[in-house]
């Protein structure tokens, strides 16, 4: 069920993501601290700053995932050692 479900979300993604591109072809270039980028489709661009996002999400949940089982090793050798002690 969970694959169906997944499924028919990404087929839902795919149509925005063909929608969106088609109905903005304009090209436009950005500027950011003083630098201007080439001029791309501004799909691109959004697309592009939707992948930079997800990229940072991952990175950080992927470290805030290793600090929580880090304490929990922690927390798990300190138990033995006072189990151990008594």
């Amino acid at each position: 069920m969970i694959k169906i479900i997944n499924l028919i979300l990404f087929i839902i993604f795919v149509a925005v993501v063909l929608v969106f591109t088609a109905e903005n072809p304009e090209r436009v270039s950005v500027k950011f601290l003083g630098f201007e980028s080439i001029k791309l489709p501004i799909s691109v661009i959004v697309f592009s700053s939707i992948i930079a996002g997800i990229l940072i999400a991952l990175i950080y949940h992927f470290y805030a995932v290793y600090k929580i089982k880090k304490e929990q090793k922690g927390e798990n050798s300190e138990k033995k050692i006072n189990s151990s002690g008594n």
